[in-house]
């Protein structure tokens, strides 16, 4: 393995393991009131991009593994099976 694949291995790891610890966030989302207006959105975001910075490494697998086990939302926020399998 050159060097090159090293690197991208490590990234690799450091972002399915952000992918988990933003996924695990959103289940227990706290912030105080006064800090953002839409908070959540934030770490939605956050779950997006660092979800498309596995996909672009090449664990795509992986980071739906992690994805799927986020509870699905509806476009108000709230829980919804209709949802469930998607990236955000």
């Amino acid at each position: 393995m050159n060097t090159t694949d090293v690197q991208r291995e490590q990234w690799a790891t450091v972002f399915l393991g952000r992918l988990e610890r933003l996924c695990h966030l959103e289940e227990r989302f706290v912030s105080p009131p006064d800090a953002l207006a839409d908070p959540q959105r934030l770490v939605y975001k956050a779950i997006f991009a660092t979800y498309c910075d596995c996909v672009g490494l090449g664990r795509k697998h992986e980071a739906e593994r992690i994805m799927s086990g986020r509870p699905a939302r509806d476009r108000a926020g709230g829980s919804s099976a209709s949802g469930a399998g998607s990236v955000l």
